[in-house]
Formats: C-alpha cells, sequence, structure tokens
C-alpha cells in the first residue's frame, strides 16, 4: 500500500462546497453515495490521486482514460452520454465516525474495492498508522513483502508493539484477504518468469496495479546490483 498524495485539485466545486461546510462548523448533508450531487466529482478525482487504484490493496479498479484531467470541466466531473463512469470499488471513509456528521470530508475518502469495503473493513475502528495519505506514512517504513507468500507484514525492523498495530491494519484494510494475495501471485507469476529468462527486466516493466509489491521485490532482487 504505497502514499498517497491526495490534492482536490480538480473537483473544486465540491471542494469550494465541502471547505465551506467545514469553515461553518456546521454538520455536513446527511451521506447518501453516489445518489448525491458530489459523488463522481469526489470518486474521480480520488481515482486520479490513485492511478484508478484500490487505495489499500493497490487493485486495478478504474481505466486511465476516465480520470485524465480532460474529464473535468469547470471543476465539476463530466460524465460521458452514457452516464456514470464504468468503474469499480466503493468511496469509503477511512474513519467510519466521522461518516454520520462529516460524511464529505475530503481527507477521510479514499476509492477501495468494494468487497474490501464491506466484507472485510466494515465498521472496524481504524489506526492512523496505515492511513495512506498520511504526511508521516511511508510504506517502506511501515512495511515488507514476503514474496514467498505474497503477502504483506510489518517491517521487521521496527518495535513489536509498532509492529503489532501495523498488523492489525493489514488486516483491517484487507491487503492480504485471500482472493486478493492470490489475484497477485497469479499477476506476478507471469512478469517473475519473463523476468527469470530475460525477457524483461526489473527496470523495464511498470506494473499496472500492485506497484507496492512489485517495487519490494525489485529492491529485494536487485541489492547488490
Amino acid at each position: 500500500m504505497r502514499r498517497i498524495h491526495k490534492t482536490c485539485n480538480l473537483s473544486t466545486v465540491y471542494k469550494a462546497w465541502q471547505d465551506g461546510i467545514e469553515a461553518s462548523g456546521q454538520p455536513h448533508p446527511p451521506y447518501r453515495s453516489s445518489n448525491d450531487d458530489y459523488y463522481w466529482d469526489v470518486a474521480m478525482n480520488l481515482y486520479h490521486c490513485q492511478g484508478g487504484l484500490c487505495a489499500y490493496t493497490e487493485m486495478l479498479l478504474c481505466s486511465p482514460e476516465l480520470y485524465q484531467a480532460n474529464r473535468w470541466q469547470n471543476g465539476r466531473y463530466a460524465e460521458s452520454a452514457e452516464g456514470n463512469p464504468n468503474v469499480k470499488g466503493q468511496l469509503e471513509h477511512f474513519y467510519k465516525e466521522l461518516k454520520q456528521n462529516r460524511g464529505w470530508l475530503w481527507d477521510n475518502f479514499f476509492m477501495v474495492d468494494s468487497d474490501v469495503n464491506t466484507k472485510v473493513k466494515k465498521s472496524h475502528v481504524v489506526d492512523p498508522i496505515l492511513k495512506p495519505d498520511a504526511a508521516d506514512y511511508n510504506e517502506f517504513e511501515k512495511l515488507e513483502y514476503d514474496m514467498s507468500k505474497h503477502v504483506f507484514i510489518p517491517n521487521s525492523g521496527l518495535p513489536e508493539a509498532v509492529r503489532e498495530r501495523i498488523n492489525e491494519m493489514i488486516l483491517i484494510l484487507g491487503i492480504n484477504y485471500d482472493p486478493i494475495r492470490e489475484l497477485r501471485r497469479i499477476y506476478f507469476s507471469r512478469i517473475l518468469k519473463m523476468i527469470e529468462f530475460k525477457i524483461e527486466t526489473w527496470d523495464s516493466i511498470n506494473p499496472e496495479m500492485f506497484p507496492t509489491a512489485y517495487a519490494m521485490m525489485r529492491m529485494t532482487n536487485t541489492e547488490g546490483g
């Protein structure tokens, strides 16, 4: 799970609206998911920031052409004649307790895989230690990737108490949710074979998804030249 630099620089009408509510100190209007006027403005600006990937698992959820800057007009996401964009995933509140009164808070939103959101994370209390847009979040300091099992684990150099916190959040965010772990194994098996047979190199491949796992495997396998 990589660091997300989350800037609402495209859906500026929504951001000005949200900033105004925050400045007033009043509760946000009720959050009604995709029934709300700004849902797609938020969702697609997040996909622009997240590179079309699930914020937690890094599965591919949205095609690149759908979140290019030319899709926005006058600070709003311009839907096509066919209607809503064809994407996977859900708009998710990192801190569920903020959903009732601050349900449109930009800083609390991510786009994530629907099964991870509804079947794994649900309403669990979260620890900000793995909030991917936090200023102090660095995936290479917090996590390691076990290439033999295709799972993320806490960085072994951290104190035990910190590793326990990270491990709990790995579970809550579904980062090693079994179907996703298996998808990583299948996805990387082809890539690793191409590298093994020198069809590709670690430097020549730009993975469409799971970039953090790939970066960590690359570091492990190219250390020392």
